[in-house]
């Protein structure tokens, strides 16, 4: 019996025709995914989101900050030499010295006085103050204050002696290299590292600093071997760089 309803060859191409579009669906699905991703890909490069090189940074090494206190200056003059030679002056030559030495090492200076103008200063307390607040002000790691001692009823007397804070360990640490470069010098007497007994007897530049402080007493302008050497500009350099020397060692520690 014949089935006028069935054609064999218009179903195949019906079949053919659905297949066909399919492919090409398949096809510009493909060319769009395609288009898309590279699209994307510019996009993102152009934002410098691909292939860049993520470089880190390594921490930066904490920066010291050494204060330099040239004692004295201005009216207040330290001790005199018998032969005219003040204190303010010797330990301002000798502090820019060390400063630039210690600049050298890469560590941050800063200092008291720069000259010997000192327009805030009315008295001596006033000086004390003045000069602990600029430590403070720049949160120095390690403060030293540079003097030259004097004994007229003695001038035999002389020799280098540095001081640290009653009770504190590190600030006798640092003394303690300091006056160990100093000596090592050989100019004249080691009069070893000292501290005050009591409070009430305090050097303020350290008691009341909450950096790392010293005061050292290079020598005696009283006695004339000291007087002698501690003018001389050639000796200057080599007390900064045996000053520099144990500053160093101190930032060592810390490091």
């Amino acid at each position: 019996m014949e089935n006028t309803g069935f054609n064999l060859e218009n179903k195949r191409k019906l079949l053919y025709k659905r297949k066909r579009r399919r492919k090409i669906i398949f096809r510009l699905t493909l060319l769009f995914t395609l288009i898309f991703c590279v699209s994307i890909y510019f996009i993102l490069n152009s934002k410098g989101l691909i292939n860049r090189k993520v470089t880190l940074s390594p921490p930066k090494e904490k920066e010291f900050i050494v204060c330099i206190d040239p004692g004295h200056g201005d009216f207040d003059i330290g001790s005199k030499s018998p032969s005219g030679s003040l204190e303010k002056d010797i330990v301002l030559s000798i502090s820019w010295k060390l400063g630039e030495l210690l600049e050298k090492e890469n560590i941050k200076v800063v200092y008291t006085r720069t000259n010997d103008s000192l327009p805030w200063l009315d008295d001596a307390n006033d000086s004390l103050k003045e000069r602990i607040k600029i430590s403070e002000v720049f949160k120095s790691d390690l403060f030293i204050s540079i003097h030259c001692n004097s004994n007229y009823d003695d001038t035999n007397a002389k020799g280098i002696e540095t001081w640290y804070k009653l009770n504190d360990e590190e600030s006798k640490d640092f003394a303690e290299d300091i006056q160990l470069s100093l000596s090592n010098l050989n100019y004249t007497d080691n009069r070893g590292v000292k501290t005050y007994a009591k409070k009430e007897d305090a050097l303020a530049v350290l008691e009341l600093n909450s950096a790392n402080s010293a005061l050292v007493e290079l020598g005696f302008l009283s006695n004339s071997l000291d007087e002698k050497y501690l003018t001389l500009d050639s000796n200057q350099d080599k007390i900064a760089n045996a000053l520099k020397e144990g500053i160093l060692r101190q930032l060592a520690v810390a490091n």
